[in-house]
């Protein structure tokens, strides 16, 4: 996660980097209200900044370790780009969907604050995250501490530090987040066939729906498979399954349409009791049918339609909000 951050009084801007700009304008001290305008570069992680502030004091001296969390009431845009949401006592989200902003003014209270004080207000373009290594840790991403919070709220488990093993995470968590008041969420994935490293991460897509995507791993073969979370409250395998044993073919009798479609069961013979491993499940004709409707009618979607192509062609299939399109393949009859 990438923090960027600005010191002062009222001193000039301060930019950290180029992605995220946060100018201050003015301060009240009659009403703790501080102004301050928001801008970004480059496109933050779901189109959206979280903000936050901490303040010292001006009575005495003021180190840099006097700094205490601000409590935030009443954030309100008073002038430029995107609209706040997601307020805490923390922090709030600024959302807006162009690549860049060219600035939002906000005017917010920061209510356990009195007297003068100086103030600092800082803007994050990514969530805490967690990354699950090979020897049995977590690494998670942010600013320590973080705090793991169960599914009711309440239940959490703080991490001082950014590693942690994994058989030291006594309860489950839901969400995840860290010093900066930034909600994130821990993988909604909980199937013990969950694979994450570097590449193969579990989170938000950053396009369409912003629904989460995940990789399993086959533990006949150990390949890997992207699977999406679809509005019907379901992961969907996103890749098609290509697990080459028993009375499968390949599309036209090519091994290159196995390559590219994956492979074909074989309807005239015993249908292999090992086409799935266990937890995965063909869907129903009914259950097929219910996602694509549900895709239809929940677009966004791509311009082009639910079904694509036919066993004779190989154009790739489109993609749509959710990640997840499906791909007409015809049929084979005995003999070819």
């Amino acid at each position: 996660m990438k923090k960027h951050f600005l010191t002062f009084v009222m001193l000039a801007s301060i930019t950290a980097d180029a992605a995220v700009k946060i100018t201050p304008l003015s301060a009240n001290y009659s009403t703790q209200a501080v102004t301050f305008k928001v801008e970004w570069t480059t496109a933050p992680y779901n189109n959206r900044v979280w903000v936050w502030a901490d303040f010292c004091s001006i009575a005495g001296t003021t180190p840099a370790t006097s700094f205490s969390t601000a409590t935030i009431s009443n954030p309100t845009k008073t002038g430029g780009n995107g609209t706040i949401t997601g307020v805490t006592a923390r922090g709030f989200f600024i959302e807006y969907a162009n690549t860049t902003n060219t600035g939002t003014t906000v005017t917010a209270t920061l209510s356990n604050a009195a007297g003068k004080f100086n103030w600092c207000v800082y803007g994050s373009d990514y969530p805490p995250n967690v990354l699950a290594n090979t020897n049995g840790s977590y690494t998670l991403a942010g600013t320590p501490p973080f705090k793991l919070i169960e599914a009711n709220g309440t239940t959490m488990q703080t991490v001082i530090g950014k590693i942690i093993a994994i058989s030291a995470v006594t309860i489950t968590p839901a969400t995840i987040t860290d010093a900066t008041g930034y909600p994130g969420l821990w993988c909604p994935y909980t199937g013990g066939d969950l694979y994450r490293d570097n590449t193969h991460r579990c989170r938000e897509r950053q396009s369409g729906a912003y629904n989460w995507e995940a990789w399993i791993q086959d533990a006949r073969d150990n390949k890997l498979y992207r699977i999406v979370l679809m509005p019907d409250n379901k992961w969907w395998l996103a890749q098609n399954v290509d697990y080459r044993s028993g009375n499968y073919q390949c599309g036209n009798n090519q091994i290159a349409y196995c390559d590219k479609y994956g492979i074909m069961l074989d309807l005239y013979d015993v249908v292999p009791i090992d086409i799935c491993p266990d937890g995965w499940a063909l869907p129903t004709v009914s259950e097929m049918q219910a996602i694509v409707s549900t895709e239809t009618q929940m677009r966004k979607l791509r311009s082009t339609t639910s079904w694509t192509g036919d066993y004779n062609t190989t154009a790739s299939p489109g993609t749509d909000d959710y990640g997840f399109t499906l791909h007409g393949t015809g049929y084979i009859e005995r003999g070819g």
